[in-house]
């Protein structure tokens, strides 16, 4: 049993690839794919390739921020990739027997769910139709094992789900990038109760976010927590739902870092054994106070500091630097 887990640098996006070998063959699942433009990125790191093509057997889209759905459009229509499930939630059948009203009705709301998954700058193209013409469309479902590979969806729960779809389909806008104010400053290290007034008195309030998938890729020596951009909230579901398995996780840090998304409760109950942030490095992502509280447990890693970063089965032989070491 061999494997690589592959975060790729996106810079303020999301795209993993995880390729895993059975003892006959590679499977290759791909995790959200970052902006529109970032596929050739994902195409270079797929090892299950046949007939000359890039064999993706299974592609998750976590939600439908424009850093995580974007580069699917271009896999999806791309001659030289064929991806053979494609997992995504479906907030529009969510909608379909929704009976509550406000300023929509039932088929207005459905509509407007369904809509999230517009391209980021073609609201003529759509996510999951695109990806019905193009794949074998799958709803992800809390608890499934994935075929082929040692993977499995933990989170978010359904009624939690429900309620950020139904947020998303009255009040969905892409979220615009912040200016960004400096550099991510290693040396500036904040005390433990800067760090805890920080993450612990912000709030995520994005849908999106709240109803963002999260994965648990466990090939037997070590498990990853795929956080996608999931909020507190929901990692703390999880994980009540999963004791055993996911403290001292290798975690893939949901949001870029951001203090919105982690609180220090959480990650006392993650107790993570290594966590590797997908961002550029600026001010705001990765978020200090939440890097400093991280390397409580382990090594940090940044992909605004290493570049692409992989986890492997095989010895390291060229380890990557930490954006911040484990505290000692």
């Amino acid at each position: 049993m061999r494997y690589e887990v592959t975060i790729i640098d996106v810079k303020d996006a999301d795209a993993i690839v995880i390729n895993y070998h059975d003892g006959n063959r590679w499977w290759t699942a791909v995790v959200d794919a970052g902006n529109v433009g970032d596929s050739n990125s994902v195409k270079a790191h797929v090892k299950h390739k046949e007939n000359n093509k890039y064999i993706i057997d299974y592609a998750f889209c976590t939600h439908p921020d424009k850093d995580h759905k974007g580069g699917f459009f271009d896999l999806l229509t791309d001659p030289q990739v064929e991806i053979c499930n494609f997992y995504i939630r479906r907030p529009d059948i969510l909608m379909r027997n929704d009976n509550r009203r406000l300023q929509y009705n039932v088929g207005e709301l459905e509509r407007a769910a369904k809509a999230v998954y517009n391209h980021p700058t073609d609201s003529t193209r759509n996510l999951i139709d695109e990806a019905r013409r193009y794949s074998f469309l799958v709803e992800p479902i809390i608890g499934q094992d994935i075929v082929g590979m040692p993977l499995k969806v933990i989170g978010p729960r359904q009624d939690f789900f429900k309620e950020a779809c139904y947020q998303m389909a009255i009040n969905f806008a892409e979220i615009e990038d912040e200016t960004d104010a400096e550099k991510y400053a290693e040396d500036e290290l904040p005390t433990e109760e800067d760090a805890k007034s920080v993450m612990d008195e912000q709030k995520e309030e994005s849908p999106t976010n709240k109803s963002s998938l999260i994965l648990l890729f466990h090939p037997g020596s070590r498990n990853y927590l795929l956080a996608g951009d999931a909020c507190s909230a929901t990692l703390k579901d999880a994980l009540e739902d999963n004791p055993r398995i996911i403290p001292g996780c290798i975690l893939k840090v949901p949001h870029h870092g951001s203090k919105h998304n982690l609180t220090t409760e959480v990650i006392n109950m993650l107790r993570p054994s290594s966590a590797v942030i997908s961002a550029k490095g600026s001010q705001k992502h990765p978020n200090r106070a939440v890097v400093h509280f991280l390397s409580k447990y382990c090594d940090v890693y940044s992909t605004s500091k290493s570049g692409t970063l992989t986890y492997q089965s095989e010895p390291v032989t060229r380890p990557a630097t930490a954006l911040r070491k484990k505290q000692v």
